[in-house]
């Protein structure tokens, strides 16, 4: 389960050719993939291009430091803010997030992971903060292991990926504060290779299930790289299945309705003429009025976002 570091020599996800994607709110904004960055990015603010290829060079080299952990405790918004000063329209952008209380960010490795790790993090970590929910959780998770088994994966195999993520939940609702998940604990889990491999590729062959079990939703949706239209079958091995591929709209939005949340996504690519950060929702059919998750997208990485009152 070795991760496949993201690049500009790596395949990059599947663009959408057109986002209105099955029981998801409409995307307004397409992000961008690793090899896209230096393509994408654009002069604004009178900033000139080659501060654009900067950052976006250092979001790759960022990608292929070995030494980068799998994800870091909460850093402050102004560290990320001091990270762009070279580029206005950046800068305008997170300190629009900062005035509506968002001051605090957990940075995933940018491996190809950042979007199932992001996710899997601010998931648990809001249960962590809503025990509540623990039982529900659970249901969902089952629910989503019979439907991989039902789109013929093994059931040994499934369970094999799944139990770390079962323990982390089981641990989020335990009675026993000797067995109580924390944040730190979970930031300890998500450092451990294996732990956060398994995780990943669970909820990986779980996005998978969804799309192949709903092929009629999705199958408008799945395309190669040269445009040409995939089986969901072949889109899943090609664009799902590998650790290291990029999560697009389509992931996003089927694992969002697997797992039956509520995604907030804040966009941070600096090609806002207002100078504002907007947010896209991704909600699930049958339930959009749990709290969201808020992760923050960047050209090519997600991250966790976390609002402070």
């Amino acid at each position: 389960m070795n991760d496949e570091v993201s690049s500009l020599t790596s395949p990059s996800p599947p663009r959408l050719q057109n986002t209105d994607l099955p029981e998801a709110e409409e995307v307004k904004l397409a992000p961008f993939s690793d090899a896209q960055i230096l393509e994408e990015l654009d002069t604004y603010d009178g900033a000139h291009r080659s501060q654009f290829y900067e950052l976006g060079q250092k979001l790759l080299e960022e990608s292929m430091d070995p030494d980068q952990p799998l994800i870091a405790p909460p850093t402050s918004m102004y560290e990320l803010r001091g990270e762009y000063t070279g580029a206005p329209s950046f800068v305008a952008q997170i300190d629009s997030l900062m005035r509506q209380g968002y001051t605090k960010i957990i940075r995933t490795k940018g491996d190809g992971n950042c979007f199932y790790r992001a996710l899997a993090y601010a998931y648990l970590s809001s249960l962590i903060d809503s025990p509540n929910l623990v039982s529900s959780a659970k249901t969902v998770i089952e629910s989503g292991s019979r439907m991989m088994e039902h789109s013929s994966m093994d059931a040994d195999i499934i369970s094999t990926f799944c139990q770390p993520l079962m323990d982390l939940v089981d641990a989020a609702g335990s009675p026993n504060p000797n067995q109580m998940l924390t944040h730190d604990h979970l930031l300890s889990a998500f450092l451990d290779d294996e732990t956060s491999n398994c995780i990943i590729t669970y909820l990986r062959y779980l996005t998978a299930a969804q799309i192949q079990s709903a092929s009629d939703d999705y199958a408008g949706f799945l395309f190669h790289d040269s445009g040409e239209p995939l089986l969901p079958s072949e889109f899943c091995r090609q664009y799902v299945d590998p650790l290291g591929k990029e999560a697009d709209h389509v992931q996003v939005a089927a694992l969002c309705r697997a797992l039956k949340l509520h995604i907030r996504i804040a966009y941070l690519d600096g090609h806002s003429p207002d100078g504002q950060a907007h947010f896209q929702d991704i909600t699930p059919p049958d339930d959009g009025k749990n709290e969201p998750l808020i992760l923050i997208y960047r050209p090519g990485h997600y991250d966790v976002l976390i609002k402070t009152n």
